[in-house]
């Protein structure tokens, strides 16, 4: 890494998500374009009409950004959900909140493979180590992406393999955990050029230990260990200038005593028993052909994973053996999906592309106990098999200043389910829907970028077990009526509107993005407890508005400092509520949507300076604001506003780096939501506690 890759980096802590990215000279500080992938063609980010963000590689490593749960504290209107374990978190953007439904209203792909099975809704874990950057794109973004992205998208894009040069790089750490044990993790990466500019492969490893602080019920201390394993491997063939074939396996393992969910915050007792786990794997194996033709550029992209997550979990019942119930939950899925899309031409004059994407997913859920006569094992299979069509199209009007774009896609998803344990099974259905996409750009100059876009998000059916449902129809008498249970759940949706401005300014000197958007989420899905038990339930009608706000700022007096300031407010409440469900729950009109903080705030700030030789300083301050939000569906009451302060520091050349750093300095112990499902209290805290730690990096 050189030099000018450093000074890159340091620009990047501020102004890789504003639409500017490298230094184009040392003085005075001006910031130039980041490219980015986010429509499916390469376009710089200030051209990109939607609010988004880019993270490269130098902006993860000096931010303490290892994975995607540090990642969403600085993106605003971005948060955790429900978080069961290490490797089984659920995140939000701008307002629309999963809440455990069988998919996820946040989409994720690695480079262009789509991470979706249906039944797991749980995000990748997202190690950052290697990555080329990581683009956010906030609001729905079901024309491109499809089922799940109905409150925006998350890519992961791999660092490709380097057909010139053999480049290697690592980075080793040990941190301390204030009131536990101590983690450690180690990277590596290894590029090797087979065939010069013809073949080459990329190799990737890690493997990292979180240390435990929960205390069990017996007084047992550090007893949420977790262990993270992950290998990636890339495959690069260009055997034309024309033709690029690629190959992407990707591993992840992670490992967890206990999980994340605590009794007491003060101190932190865990709900989980000795003996308690939560596992969690997948593979990920991806074949992609790009070939660059006279009318287009054709991708195809066909994706398999294998998935499996496994949990046991100990509690008090008096009829168990030895009076402890022991209940083992193992999920396994399997998916095959293939998108393939023709792109117009980089230098066409419009700008367009079609697509077909197809899906066919299948998983098993296993519960059992030691108790079968009285609890007895059930297996539920569920089957999906999708297909959409997808094309956009825009059009410069008036020497390219205004730029209208219309897309569309057509989704089809047949779904069936089996429950050993129901006395019926549902009926197998089919879900569709037709999601627009309306843009218009103005762009008076290179430097600023005005948009309207109006666009429509989705998520696919599901179903409910029968018997369950008829308990949950049944009245009680001293509550009134039951609640209205279905089988099969139709799909929810809803339409954004958004304005936004992307702003160059003071000659490069401050980068500004401002969004305002309004978010109508029709026929809300939420996980909804009754007697204990839960459903899927289409609750009512919910409004989210908000407004984002980006600024970067890299002062021209002072050489190497760069400063980026993030916010959204949201007022994300229900519009209207079943009746029934909320008699039942306790939820009204006018409450907050589950797991949706109103508001997120970030400030990062980098400086760098020389020391000698080719040694650089550099010092990287971030702090992270996340309000209050409650937990699932029928909580009532919120969990603890957080303020998270992280900073590193160290020195290096273009090969050897040693850093200092610290994690929750502030010893921030709050919840991040209390939940309350059917009796007593489970909290679920935003981090480990505070940790400081030394950093080594070597790059070759």
């Amino acid at each position: 890494m050189n030099i000018a890759h450093r000074k890159a980096q340091c620009v990047l802590l501020v102004a890789c998500h504003s639409a500017f990215a490298t230094w184009a000279n040392d003085s005075p500080t001006v910031m130039e374009e980041v490219l980015v992938t986010a429509q499916k063609r390469v376009q710089k980010l200030i051209d990109v009409p939607l609010s988004m963000q880019s993270f490269d590689a130098g902006m993860l490593e000096a931010s303490l950004v290892r994975d995607l749960t540090q990642l969403m504290t600085v993106i605003p209107g971005a948060s955790e959900g429900l978080s069961i374990s290490a490797g089984q978190k659920q995140y939000q953007l701008r307002g629309i909140s999963g809440n455990n439904v069988a998919d996820p209203t946040t989409g994720y792909y690695l480079d262009d493979a789509a991470f979706f099975i249906y039944g797991q809704a749980y995000a990748p874990v997202g190690r950052s180590f290697d990555l080329a950057r990581v683009e956010v794109l906030r609001g729905p973004q079901s024309t491109l992406y499809g089922n799940g992205s109905m409150g925006g998208t998350v890519r992961f894009i791999t660092e490709q393999p380097n057909l010139e040069a053999i480049e290697a790089h690592a980075r080793a750490a040990w941190a301390g955990t204030d009131g536990g044990a101590s983690s450690y993790y180690l990277d590596g990466a290894l590029n090797l050029p087979l065939l010069r500019d013809q073949l080459g492969i990329r190799l990737v490893a890690g493997t990292e230990r979180l240390g435990g602080y929960h205390q069990d019920s017996a007084g047992d201390d550090d007893t949420n260990e977790a262990e993270l394993d992950n290998v990636r491997a890339s495959l690069l063939w260009r055997p034309v200038d024309s033709v690029d074939v690629k190959l992407l396996f990707a591993h992840d393992v992670v490992d967890q005593e206990g999980s994340a969910s605590l009794s007491s915050l003060e101190p932190p007792v865990a709900v989980a028993r000795e003996g308690d786990f939560n596992d969690r794997s997948y593979d990920l194996f991806a074949g992609t052909v790009v070939w660059e033709t006279s009318i287009g550029i054709l991708t195809s992209t066909t994706t398999w994973i294998d998935h499996d997550t496994s949990a046991l979990f100990n509690g008090p019942f008096p009829i168990a053996p030895n009076g402890i119930l022991q209940a083992h939950f193992d999920t396994q899925g399997e998916a095959l999906n293939n998108e393939t899309r023709l792109t117009s031409p980089a230098d066409s004059k419009s700008q367009w592309l079609v697509g077909l994407f197809y899906s066919d997913t299948e998983s098993t859920d296993l519960n059992k106990t030691n108790i079968p006569l009285v609890l007895p094992q059930s297996v539920q299979t569920r089957a999906s098999e999708a297909i959409s069509l997808f094309g956009e199209i825009s059009y410069p009007l008036f020497d390219g200043r205004f730029i209208p774009l219309i897309g569309l896609r057509y989704f089809e998803d047949e779904r069936d389910t089996q429950i050993s344990s129901a006395s019926s099974q549902p009926e197998q259905q089919t879900f569709e829907s037709v999601n627009p996409r309306f843009n218009l750009t103005f762009s008076p100059d290179d430097k600023s970028n005005y948009y309207i876009n109006i666009a429509k998000g989705f998520r696919s059916g599901n179903f409910n077990n029968p018997d369950v449902c008829a308990l949950h129809r049944t009245p009680v008498a001293a509550g009134g009526g039951g609640l209205p249970c279905e089988d099969s759940v139709d799909s929810d949706e809803l339409w954004s509107y958004e304005v936004g401005s992307k702003l160059s300014l003071g000659g490069g000197q401050f980068g500004m993005e401002a969004t305002a958007y309004f978010q109508d989420w029709r026929d809300v899905r939420q996980v909804v407890q009754y007697r204990g038990l839960f459903q899927d339930y289409q609750v009512g009608d919910a409004e989210v508005y908000g407004v984002d706000f980006d600024l970067a700022w890299s002062p021209p007096t002072i050489s190497g400092l760069s400063l980026r300031a993030s916010v959204n407010w949201n007022q994300a409440e229900f519009a209207s509520l079943d009746e029934d469900i909320a008699r039942a729950s306790g939820m009204r009109a006018g409450d907050r949507i589950p797991l949706v903080p109103e508001w997120t705030l970030s400030l990062i700030g980098n400086y760098y300076w020389p020391v000698t030789g080719a040694w650089l300083g550099q010092v990287n301050v971030g702090y992270s604001h996340v309000d209050e939000q409650f937990g699932q569906f029928g909580t009532l009451e919120a969990g603890d506003s957080r303020d998270l302060l992280r900073a590193r520091v160290g020195v290096d050349n273009e090969r050897v780096g040693v850093w200092l750093f610290g994690s929750n300095l502030l010893g921030e112990d709050g919840a991040i939501y209390v939940q309350n499902p059917a009796q007593g209290l489970s909290f679920f805290t935003q981090d480990y506690p505070r940790q400081l730690g030394i950093e080594v990096t070597y790059r070759y």
